[in-house]
């Protein structure tokens, strides 16, 4: 890594050097000069001395060949080798040489060889002005419509002049006009075009042709011109609309007048000519479709023509739209309007309308009775609309005439009688005055209907019902019926319950009735124990009006059934089971009451009847029982052989069909009466005894109790006080129980309640299933959610201050009367007219849209009718069209609208509108007309028939012309219809209003300002018609304009420029380009037609042709790039208007040069061999790559064939490339490079040279040596010989030469760890190593070592190895006896044993240790030498010695084993112990044994010591753990509470009682007595009580214990 980085330092001064290489290179070989000559400058003129511009050695010039190489003027120019002068070779014409390049320029190339140089010499040919300029057409012609407006544009012919630069056209001018100026347009190198523009309009009847002559000025010094004639013709265009010869046109036409007739002509003249000016006449477009159905108009003479059936009553005249127009192209319109009044004729027979009818009249109804309201009318006017009405034929009704025009009323005459005749066909006949009079007749069908005069009948009342307990819920329980004897809705009944909400009929919001059949459903099931009888009230109602109802009265009985179990009262014991002890003295006579037992069945008669029977009993002779009262007696005196205790079970059953029964259990015992007694006595005063002894302990405890108990007290009533408002006991006092048992407890569990009880029952309760007899259900006397909710509603409307519910319907009525007295009267009016005592007329007046119920006014009052009678006598509407839009109250005489009134809907398009209504009283029959006025409203928007009207107008159209438009309708009338027009904010149009009286007002649109179809082909107008009414309403449409054309515009080219590249020597028919002209008009006026220009030479024609219609240059003959490099053609685009628009635009055609010559690649510096640590970019070779080619072709892509560590590098002189390298050398992959140079031009096809240049790569050294292996790993055997090889390494070099010669030595350092290289050495030329000395493996098992390889390069490089060394075992070690050892160090031992030990006693063990690893160092042991083989055995792996046999009074007192420890290598090497055995007498062993006895024993009374003090610690540390654990309970989260509370309101005898928590539920093991408010668990052995929940918020739990912490802290 060192390396490397120092190499990067080399690196980037190499590449600086380079690449100041090509910079210098690049100067010295390399440079450019430009000269300057006029034209027309003779042969053999000089044009500068290059070598001394170059700065170049004069004699040299020869020897190293300068000479021109290339250039497009080498035939023009020619070089001195002898001065280095450029001379012309001939006479330049800059014309002839450049044509028409603006700049000519000529481009040389000189080169010098040894060393090469190519120096660029450019020479300029200016100008001089020797042309004239010239037009190719002297005289030009242009037509222009006099409608062209100021500003509008024609492209005039440029004029040509050969010279370039200033001596070219510089401007035009025009001769002095008044309509005219010259626009002249700079295109750069395609000169100036001279443009004509108009800045006054032409008039063609003041001038219809112009002359004018354009002049164009060159820039030369004298300036030279040429001049052309431009003529202009002036075209006409339609400019005058038709006039009409009258303003306004009138005339009368009766109705009905034949078609054919001609009702009137009119006439319009146009002062143009020809087609524009003819006339042709129409109907104007607002004109509706009915009257043109109904007229004509001729639409050459302009004679208006009747079509179809004229009728006066349909519309008594028409204001009818005629339109003039001319037939120019875009013709040109005028309108006039032409009122047609309409004559009346009696044509029209009278109508009979039926205003009102009553399609039935109850048989009930009193003679005057109106049953119909008749509208008879004659459309004609005058004495033909006067009309006499009368019924044709004998019945009960006749014809009443109104004081109101036209209205009649059909009454009756008579008492009807809907048995005798239930239908009438009255026929009413009207006829008018009319010569000869016209006849009508209409007849009308009335039915007698039925009155409701029948109430409903039950089949019975009352009813009775009974209903057996327990009933299926929902289920149908009885039905009731009733009948009605009037016919349809009158006889439809209907049933309701009767529901009140006193306590008596509660039980009815339990039931429900079918209101179709009178099936009565119990929503749930009765109890007998519970209600035994109600009754309540049905109603039947019927559907007639008003309709009439009955009620019956419904008793229901419920019948009982035996479903409640008898409940034992008593005996019951502590726990609540059935069970009691009797105790009677032993000497009790016969008939002795014992007990009685006391039971209860909630059922009634035969189930409630309890008998009581001796199920169980110990002895049949000793008691009774009685079967009815339950009395236990004595049958017998008791004897002494009698026992002493006796169990009774007792069954208590009832005398249902299916029996339920109890079982009580009663255990009577016989006790002496003085023994009993002296028992007692002795038992009291052995407690008195125990008492007196325990009493200062019992005083000590019942004085902390009560201290505890009274901070519990206190505890409780603060948590009490504490407690949440929202909670509530489960626990309630049942307050109607009448039982005797003062210790009842109740309790409730899920949605029942339950008590406890004793000898009496609690009346109104259900025995619980499972309870033992002595749980009752109580009644659950909570309201529902639903009845809270029906009493919170009952008491709402009790206390409704209009009391709607409980009020008689009369005070209601009276309610209702009274508001509406005092109400104001709307629109009331006086009374007009009285035209007798019996008929009276008003009028009132109400705004539309109007409440329903709204009031209308009093018609009593201001009729004087008294309100006292009306009622009575029928005060009705009888008829008017307005039937169904008001209604009169029969008790105050109060008109009011039945609905809201839209005007609009019943006038329609009637201005004023009039509601006729007629109201009737009987007895006697007054007749009063009512007049009710709608007023109108602004609630309609107007809206146009069409939301889309569309026109037509032309672009020339001038402004004030005018175009009529749909007018608006408002079904609004007065001020609320339309009342005018406007049209939305633009720039070519106004509204002007047309008043036509009763017809509304008439929207004219009228040009103001021309319009322009190319600038804005479609107007979009809104517009808006607004009302009168406050605020005003509107209504739009949108106008739709769409511009006509006229041929006004000139043909524009897509493309401001057109260029394009064509490759020289193109075939023929090759397109070139295609120009596109779009014109903005239609039709022919916008197909477009292409051609050269006038000015284009006859040499480009010969070369170019242009399709016209599709506007495609296509080649037609031979194109050559060197003849020129460039055309710029003029195109003409023209119209096909019937007088033509032209415009013009250029074409530059530029010629590409095809690619002929092929790049060529010259060495100009080349290294032959290159050194392989050559940094990448190091040049290797320089060359020269060309093309004589121009433009893409001449361009070089240049680069290195084959893959290779080489690359080309462009040099900052064009075409000149260095060869590098672009990657390292390695000379040891690669020696030697042949490198290809391969050089294409950019042309198509491209043109390929190559060049092949060879590099040799030179060897450094740049590789180190390697190892054959890394690490090394050899195994030595110990004990080798000193100065022997041991072992051999090598390694290898990729170099070659000295690169490649490598040593060796050893890594040798001063630390331990390598301190046994010391004795190490090496073979510098081959890699062995020898051992100086020998290794022992016990010593040193393994090492390790460096080894370093240097080659002998400059500079040399190394590599370095690890030997790891590992020294192999050899059993050079004998075994080493480590016990016993004696004294003086030999292997032996003296030990001694009792005389009396057993067979299998340890006497000793062998101990002893090799050095040797594996199997060298097993050891094993045997025995070598001993006195009997019998007495002593030596285990062969642990060299234990023992006993074989118990010793004998002969055998020897001492005996010697000599034991013999090997190894097992392959030369096995051993080593021996003694060990001399002495047997002594036991006595002296336990001597022996004692002296270690008491040294044991004080060692034991040590570690006494050290126990206590252990003891002492561990006990102070359970103190403290305890005391921490005791704080940490103090201190815990408020949110624990402790699952075992102390019930504070348990009211037992056992102050011992225990509670404890398990889940949701707290439990208590009781005693004698039960806690209150407790309940029993199942399978507890009834002493285990489940307590209410009452456990305290966490913080009660917090205080509580905080509290309790603090007093045992103080204790």
């Amino acid at each position: 890594m060192g390396e490397e980085k120092r190499s990067r330092p080399h690196y980037h001064g190499l590449f600086v050097f380079n690449l100041s290489f090509l910079l210098i290179f690049g100067k010295q070989t390399a440079a450019e000069l430009r000269y300057s000559i006029p034209e027309e400058m003779k042969a053999g003129t000089v044009v500068g001395n290059v070598a001394k511009d170059l700065g170049l050695d004069k004699s040299s010039l020869t020897d190293r060949r300068f000479r021109i190489m290339s250039g497009s003027g080498e035939a023009l120019f020619s070089v001195n080798e002898n001065d280095g002068g450029l001379y012309a070779s001939r006479k330049i014409d800059r014309e002839e040489v450049c044509k028409e390049i603006s700049v000519c320029l000529i481009n040389l190339k000189t080169v010098l060889e040894n060393p090469l140089e190519i120096h660029y010499v450019t020479v300029e040919i200016m100008d001089l002005n020797d042309h004239a300029p010239t037009f190719p057409q002297k005289t030009q012609r242009l037509e222009i419509f006099e409608s062209a407006l100021p500003g509008t544009q024609y492209q005039l012919q440029n004029a040509i002049d050969p010279d370039g630069g200033t001596n070219s056209v510089q401007q035009y001018k025009i001769s002095q006009n008044d309509h005219f100026r010259l626009e002249i347009k700079d295109r750069g190198t395609d000169g100036k075009t001279p443009i004509l523009q108009l800045q006054k309009q032409l008039d063609r009847e003041n001038k219809s042709r112009h002359k004018l002559v354009l002049r164009a000025i060159d820039g030369g010094t004298p300036p030279k011109t040429g001049t052309a004639e431009i003529i202009i013709d002036v075209l006409d265009v339609n400019d005058n609309m038709p006039v009409f010869t009258q303003e306004k046109y009138s005339v009368v036409l009766q109705e009905n007048a034949p078609s054919g007739t001609t009702v009137i002509q009119v006439n319009a003249t146009d002062l143009d000519e020809g087609s524009n000016g003819e006339i042709v006449y129409s109907f104007g477009t607002g004109v509706k479709n009915k009257v043109r159905e109904m007229f004509d108009i001729d639409s050459v003479t302009g004679e208006i023509i009747v079509k179809g059936n004229v009728d006066f009553e349909e519309k008594d005249s028409y204001d009818i739209d005629i339109e003039a127009s001319d037939k120019g192209s875009v013709p040109l319109r005028s309108d006039t309007s032409v009122i047609i009044k309409i004559g009346d004729t009696n044509d029209n027979s009278p109508e009979i309308e039926v205003a009102s009818l009553s399609s039935s009249v109850s048989e009930d109804s009193r003679p005057g009775t109106t049953v119909a309201l008749l509208s008879i009318t004659d459309l004609d006017s005058g004495v033909n609309g006067k009309i006499i009405s009368y019924v044709a034929e004998e019945s009960p009704f006749t014809l009443a005439p109104s004081i109101q025009d036209n209205m009649f009323a059909v009454v009756t005459k008579s008492q009807l009688d809907r048995e005798e005749q239930s239908r009438y066909d009255i026929t009413i006949v009207a006829k008018d005055a009319g010569e000869p009079p016209l006849t009508s007749q209409k007849t009308i069908s009335v039915f007698v209907s039925d009155t409701n005069d029948n109430r409903p009948r039950f089949s019975a009342s009352p009813y009775t019902f009974y209903i057996t307990e327990n009933n299926s819920p929902g289920a149908s329980v009885f039905s009731l019926s009733a009948s009605d004897l009037d016919e349809g809705e009158n006889a439809h009944i209907s049933y309701h319950i009767v529901r009140n909400a006193d306590k008596e009929n509660k039980v009815t919001s339990f039931l429900n009735i079918n209101s179709e059949n009178g099936d009565i459903l119990a929503l749930k099931g009765f109890d007998f124990e519970t209600l035994k009888t109600f009754r309540f009230q049905v109603v039947a109602t019927d559907s007639g009006t008003p309709s009439l109802s009955s009620n019956v009265t419904v008793n229901v009985f419920i019948l009982d059934q035996n479903d409640n179990t008898p409940v034992i009262l008593y005996p019951v014991s502590s726990n609540g089971s059935a069970e009691g002890v009797e105790e009677i003295p032993r000497n009790v006579n016969a008939g002795h009451l014992v007990t009685k037992v006391r039971a209860y069945d909630a059922d009634i008669g035969y189930n409630g009847w309890l008998l009581f029977s001796l199920q169980e009993v110990t002895d049949h002779s000793l008691f009774g029982l009685d079967r009815y009262t339950g009395q236990i007696r004595t049958l017998r005196s008791f004897t002494e052989t009698d026992e002493a205790e006796h169990k009774l079970v007792i069954l208590v059953k009832d005398n249902g069909n299916v029996s339920l029964s109890a079982t009580a259990t009663v255990l009577v015992k016989l006790v002496e009466p003085k023994e009993a007694f002296a028992a007692s006595d002795v038992k009291s005063a052995a407690k008195d005894d125990e008492d007196n002894n325990v009493t200062f302990y019992l005083m000590i405890t019942l004085g902390s109790v009560s201290v505890l108990f009274i901070i519990s007290i206190v505890v409780l009533i603060a948590m009490q006080c504490s407690k949440s408002t929202d909670y509530t006991s489960k626990y309630l006092q049942e307050t109607n129980y009448d039982g005797t048992l003062c210790h009842s407890i109740q309790y409730r569990s899920g949605d029942k309640r339950y008590m406890l009880v004793g000898p009496r029952m609690s009346i109104g309760s259900t025995i619980v299933p499972g309870s033992h007899a002595n749980t009752l259900v109580l009644p659950d006397r909570r309201r529902t959610s639903e009845e809270v909710r029906f009493c919170f509603r009952l008491y709402a409307l009790l206390m409704d201050p209009v009391g709607f519910v409980f009020l008689p319907h009369n005070m209601k009525q009276r309610g209702r009367d009274s508001r509406r007295q005092t109400s104001p009267l709307l629109g009331g009016l006086v009374l007009l007219l009285f035209l007798s005592a019996a008929s009276a007329q008003l009028r009132y007046s109400i705004s539309e849209e109007l409440n329903e119920g709204s009031l209308v006014g009093n018609m009593a009052k201001d009729l004087g009718i008294d309100l006292n009678i009306m009622k009575q006598r029928g005060f009705r509407i009888m008829s008017g069209s307005g039937e169904a839009l008001f209604s009169v109250n029969e008790n105050d005489g109060v008109l009011y609208a039945s609905r809201k009134i839209d005007r609009e809907e019943v006038c329609k398009e009637i201005s004023v509108c009039l509601i006729n209504l007629k109201t009737v009283l009987e007895n006697p029959l007054e007749i009063h007309y009512v007049t009710v006025e709608i007023m109108d409203l602004n609630d309609h928007s107007p809206s146009f028939p069409e939301k889309i009207e569309r026109l037509e107008i032309s672009e020339s159209a001038l402004p004030g012309a005018q175009y009529q438009l749909q007018n608006a309708i408002d079904p609004d009338g007065g001020t609320n219809s339309v009342q005018q027009y406007k049209i939305s904010q633009n720039d070519h149009f106004r509204l002007e209003i047309k008043d036509r009286g009763t017809d509304g007002k008439t929207p004219i649109l009228q040009l103001q300002k021309q319009l322009d179809r190319e600038n804005k082909s479609r107007h979009k107008l809104v517009l808006r018609a607004i009302d009168g009414g406050t605020p005003p309403k509107t209504g739009t449409a949108e106008i739709i304009i769409d511009v006509l054309d006229v041929n006004d515009n000139m043909p524009v080219f897509t493309q401001e420029k057109y260029s394009v590249v064509l490759q020289e020597n193109a075939p023929s028919g090759t397109t070139v380009i295609q120009v596109n002209a779009t014109d903005l008009d239609e039709g022919s006026n916008g197909e477009i037609v292409y051609s050269f220009g006038t000015g284009v030479k006859d040499k480009i024609r010969e070369m170019f042709y242009i399709d016209s219609d599709t506007g495609e240059i296509i080649v037609k003959g031979t194109v050559d790039f060197e003849e020129k490099d460039s055309y710029d053609i003029d195109i003409e685009a023209s119209d096909k208007g019937s007088i033509p628009f032209k415009t013009y635009k250029s074409v530059i055609i530029k010629i590409g040069d095809t690619n002929d010559n092929p790049p060529e690649i010259e060495v100009a510096s080349l290294s032959s061999s290159v050194s392989e640590d050559s940094r990448p970019g190091t040049t290797v070779a320089l060359l020269s790559i060309t093309d004589l080619d121009s433009g893409v072709n001449g361009k070089i892509i240049s680069y290195v064939a084959e893959e290779s560590p080489f690359t080309l590098t462009p040099s900052i002189q064009d075409n000149m490339f260095a060869v590098v390298t672009k990657s390292q050398l390695d000379r040891e992959e690669q020696s030697r490079y042949d490198i290809t140079i391969v050089a294409k031009d950019a042309g198509e096809p491209p043109l390929t040279s190559q060049k092949t240049i060879s590099v040799f790569v030179s060897d450094t050294n740049d590789n180190r040596p390697q190892f054959s292996a890394s690490p090394y790993t050899f195994y030595i055997t110990e004990n080798n010989s000193p100065g022997a090889s041991v072992f051999s390494l090598s390694a290898s070099d990729l170099d070659e030469g000295e690169n490649a010669h490598i040593s060796y030595h050893i890594v040798r350092n001063a630390d331990e760890e390598n301190k046994v290289t010391s004795f190490l050495n090496i073979n510098s030329e081959n890699g062995n190593i020898l051992a100086l000395k020998s290794f022992d493996f016990e010593r040193l098992k393994t090492f390790q070592f460096q080894v370093v390889a240097t080659d002998s390069g400059t500079p040399s490089l190394s590599s370095n190895v690890t030997v790891n060394v590992f020294i192999l075992d050899q059993n050079d070690n004998a075994p080493v006896i480590l016990y016993p050892v004696s004294s003086n160090g030999s292997a032996e031992g003296v030990e001694e044993i009792p005389r009396n030990v057993n067979a299998g006693h340890l006497v000793t063990k062998v101990r002893a240790y090799d050095a040797d690893i594996g199997y060298n160092g097993w050891l094993l042991f045997s025995l070598q030498e001993f006195t009997d083989h019998s007495l002593f055995g030596l285990d062969r792996y642990t060299g234990q010695i023992r006993t074989l046999r118990s010793f004998t009074e002969t055998d020897e007192a001492e005996h010697k084993l000599v034991i013999l420890v090997k190894d097992n290598g392959n030369i096995s090497l051993s080593a021996t112990a003694t060990v001399l055995v002495k047997l002594v007498e036991p006595k002296e062993a336990f001597a022996a044994s004692d002296v270690k006895s008491a040294a044991k024993e004080d060692e034991d009374n040590n570690v006494t010591f050290y126990l206590m003090i252990t003891l002492g610690s561990v006990s102070v540390l359970f103190i403290i753990s305890i005391i921490v654990l005791i704080t940490m309970q103090c201190s815990k989260s408020t949110d624990y509470t402790s699952k075992y509370l102390q019930e504070t309101n348990y009211d037992g005898t056992l102050c011992h009682s225990i509670q404890y928590r398990s889940g949701d539920k707290r439990y208590m093991l009781v005693g004698p007595r039960m806690s209150i408010g407790s309940t029993i668990v199942p399978g507890s052995h009834a002493n285990t009580l489940v307590l209410p929940d009452r456990r305290r918020t966490s913080e009660e739990v917090r205080q509580f214990l905080q509290q309790i912490c603090s007093q045992m802290w103080e204790f």
